[in-house]
């Protein structure tokens, strides 16, 4: 089967992988939400913290070896009986952020005292 694939010009954006050891939890309802800050230690971006709550996780930029295209299916069409589906280019990932080290527990007075 082919299933084509098209690339619209201009329209693809840079997307960068995430990879945390452990889990997340979600404790809001919603889908997306925003979970830390993530600042960049040096000027090419290399070494990088990410602070979630109390805990900072330092980690850094790893260029991935083969790209992966993100993918929306932009539709099925029907020929006669037959359905073929497409799909559409949204994003290319090229870089990792890659975080193997354990958080460290960021220790603050509380507000007030």
């Amino acid at each position: 089967m082919i299933i084509p694939v098209m690339c619209p010009e201009g329209k693809v954006v840079d997307w960068v992988l995430v990879e945390l050891q452990g889990k997340l939890e979600n404790l809001t309802d919603e889908e997306t939400s925003e979970i830390g800050v993530l600042l960049s230690k040096d000027k090419d971006g290399k070494a990088l913290q990410l602070t979630i709550g109390y805990h900072q996780l330092e980690g850094k930029r790893v260029p991935l070896k083969k790209p992966l295209a993100i993918l929306s299916k932009s539709g099925s069409t029907s020929h006669a009986g037959d359905t073929s589906t497409s799909y559409e280019v949204v994003g290319v990932i090229r870089d990792q952020y890659l975080f193997k080290t354990r958080p460290r527990a960021l220790i603050s007075k509380p507000a007030g005292r």
